[in-house]
């Protein structure tokens, strides 16, 4: 899935109905197989805003122009060469596999971090939720959605974390974060932390270098630890080919969330 149509949907999930960025953004998706041929004009005027609205639009969600914007426009199933996306990697393996395959990659997984899980970073990790006042936790597509859910299964237990679908906020409050802060980077392949993901060769990614935040990896890529800017990693295995994180991260959160929640009923600082 390509940046333009990341930024679009989070607008979409986020700015007021009646606004007019809403507006283009819902009327850009609902037209998205031309915005690649057409000029601002063109885009202008099905979107019936001004050039000008449409410039200040695309800076609004992230690019420096329109042109910009438009050069994210075409729509390529496999567009950063990920061999393990989505479409790839889990529907392409259902339609030629069959859905008895898939079940049991997930089941396979599943028993996997069953025995492997390590305890005692979950531990550490649900000490460090009532340690740090101050906590985040982001990922890209799938494992954002798994930061949502994190935010949402702590708030049952009275813990309010951080977390954002915009890429750019989230960059933003990485880069400015203070050493009484704690973020939680959920990324299967590890990359989040390596790379610009949704840029055209992946170039390298060095927000992370910055930040004065406490950072913990949630991921299946054994040589995370080898990142100096990660300060402690729960590693969680893959025993099939197909991508089970999404449920893997339901696992696991569940889990810290318990501990989390043992610890503070035991009164542990």
């Amino acid at each position: 899935m390509g940046l333009l149509i990341i930024r679009l949907l989070t607008l979409i999930n986020n700015e007021k109905i009646d606004s007019t960025f809403f507006h283009i953004a819902s009327t850009l998706i609902e037209n998205y197989a031309v915005i690649a041929h057409k000029s601002i004009s063109e885009m202008a005027a099905i979107c019936n805003v001004s050039k000008s609205t449409m410039s200040k639009f695309a800076r609004k969600i992230g690019f420096d122009d329109y042109y910009d914007l438009k050069d994210h426009a075409p729509f390529i199933e496999d567009r950063y060469q990920n061999k393990l996306n989505y479409l790839t990697n889990i529907i392409s393996t259902i339609e030629t596999e069959g859905i008895d395959t898939y079940f049991e990659a997930v089941e396979k997984d599943i028993q996997a971090i069953k025995k492997a899980l390590d305890m005692d970073i979950i531990n550490e990790i649900a000490l460090d939720l009532i340690k740090y006042r101050k906590v985040a936790s982001f990922g890209l597509l799938f494992s954002e959605s798994a930061a949502l859910d994190l935010q949402y299964k702590l708030a049952y237990n009275g813990k309010f974390i951080y977390t954002f679908q915009d890429d750019k906020k989230q960059e933003e409050f990485i880069r400015n974060a203070k050493d009484d802060t704690l973020i939680i980077i959920f990324s299967n392949s590890g990359n989040f932390l390596r790379q610009q993901q949704l840029e055209q060769g992946n170039p390298q990614k060095n927000l992370f270098r910055h930040t004065k935040a406490k950072l913990i990896a949630i991921t299946s890529d054994k040589a995370i630890n080898q990142l100096d800017y990660v300060d402690q990693a729960l590693i969680f295995p893959h025993s099939t080919s197909i991508q089970t994180h999404a449920f893997l991260y339901q696992v696991i959160m569940d889990i810290i969330v318990s501990r989390y929640r043992y610890y503070l009923q035991q009164g542990s600082i």
